[in-house]
């Protein structure tokens, strides 16, 4: 074996090892959950909407749901909500820009499944939601709670304020309730 055709060997084997990492970083980011839509934050949407509650993600409902609910800020789930025309305006481009849409590839684009013709105006009531969230009821032992709305995410979804909703970071009330063990 000559010098030159073992230095080749080494080239390729290193060629060949840079190959595989880079394939497997890739696949390893490909796996990553993706947020980009989800995590979008909006100062005038923040101040106006996170004031009273969780900041929702546009891409939550879709845009038909956020017209609904934008239209009926005079009665906003039993609240009057005021807010000036150019912040009113300002939300409904910045919902229009990422609102849920189907085919969206991102983490809530799941949610686009099924979507009725006329979309609620609840997160809750979507029929995609319904069904990622089937054995709450039971999980949470609602039959020992005093509510049993799942309206407040943050609750049992700890980085509900990022918009991150992933089954492995749940966690009820300090977490010794009955999903501190849940996977």
């Amino acid at each position: 074996m000559t010098p030159s055709s073992n230095g080749s060997r080494v080239k390729l084997s290193a060629l060949l090892s840079l190959a595989l990492s880079c394939y497997c970083f890739s696949t390893l980011s490909f796996a990553q959950a993706d947020y980009s839509l989800v995590n979008v934050r909006d100062t005038v949407h923040i101040v106006n909407c996170g004031s009273c509650h969780l900041p929702y993600s546009p891409a939550l409902l879709p845009m038909k749901s956020w017209v609904g609910i934008m239209a009926g800020l005079d009665d906003h789930f039993g609240e009057a909500v005021e807010m000036s025309e150019e912040n009113l305006q300002h939300i409904l481009a910045y919902l229009e820009k990422y609102a849920l849409a189907e085919g969206q590839q991102s983490v809530m684009g799941q949610l686009a499944k099924d979507l009725p013709e006329n979309p609620p105006l609840r997160i809750t009531k979507l029929p995609a939601f319904i069904d990622l969230h089937s054995n709450t009821a039971e999980l949470l032992g609602a039959d020992r709670l005093e509510r049993t709305t799942f309206s407040a995410c943050e609750s049992c979804h700890r980085a509900a304020a990022s918009h991150i909703f992933d089954k492995a970071l749940l966690q009820v009330g300090t977490g010794d309730g009955p999903l501190s063990d849940y996977k």
